[in-house]
């Protein structure tokens, strides 16, 4: 009678409160893998051998109605950056002559906040950005402008870094070209995933120079 009167007490509280995860939640040293994580992303999506290269192949459709498609195909690491200063590369190989969110997310502890329609710079907890119009984005918002565009056709490399001081608050910074966007302030003890947002079939986008010091 005591351990079915103790479940039922545990099971009135329902689910966990949302709460964005802690560097202290993590070991020092534990970051995850410098990968995509296919299990975690859209079936549509490919991943390469190495897991460093996603794209949406032409050839999805399969059967599938284009209504049942979600409007963005989320695809993050196997990250979760904390407590150390990190760099890293996007590499855009191909645009398919549409929008893409390359960036990251803050971690929760009832899973990912993808945000509008699953597009990574539409969360107030996720910043995208936006190789169509050189935008950094955050909840649906341009946050800063004039980053470098790139063109159909091209391959387009955005750089990125993160300042994660444990417990302390942390910054991030997009570049293209050479050229930085204004540092974006992240909350103290932030744990963060990089992550992409596609739009269209064909698009690619392959992970590049991770450094962690």
């Amino acid at each position: 009678m005591k351990r079915l009167k103790k479940f039922f007490l545990r099971s009135r509280r329902g689910p966990a409160t949302p709460a964005l995860l802690r560097d202290t939640d993590f070991a020092d040293g534990d970051i995850g893998s410098f990968a995509w994580d296919p299990p975690a992303a859209s079936d549509i999506l490919s991943f390469a051998e190495d897991g460093l290269t996603v794209w949406w192949d032409a050839s999805w459709r399969d059967g599938r109605e284009a209504a049942k498609v979600p409007a963005w195909l989320g695809a993050p690491t196997q990250l979760h950056l904390h407590s150390g200063h990190f760099a890293w590369n996007f590499v855009i190989e191909d645009m398919a002559s549409a929008q893409i969110g390359v960036g990251v997310m803050l971690l929760w502890n009832v899973g990912p906040d993808w945000g509008f329609f699953g597009y990574l710079g539409s969360s107030p907890t996720a910043w995208s950005y936006d190789p169509s119009t050189g935008d950094v984005v955050n909840n649906t918002e341009s946050i800063s402008s004039g980053l470098g565009r790139i063109e159909e056709g091209e391959v387009g490399v955005v750089s990125v870094a993160l300042e994660l001081p444990r417990k302390r608050e942390g910054s991030l910074r997009f570049a293209v070209g050479g050229v930085w966007s204004p540092a974006v302030s992240l909350p103290p003890s932030s744990v963060v995933r990089p992550a992409v947002s596609l739009l269209a079939p064909s698009q690619r986008v392959k992970l590049d120079r991770f450094h962690a010091t």
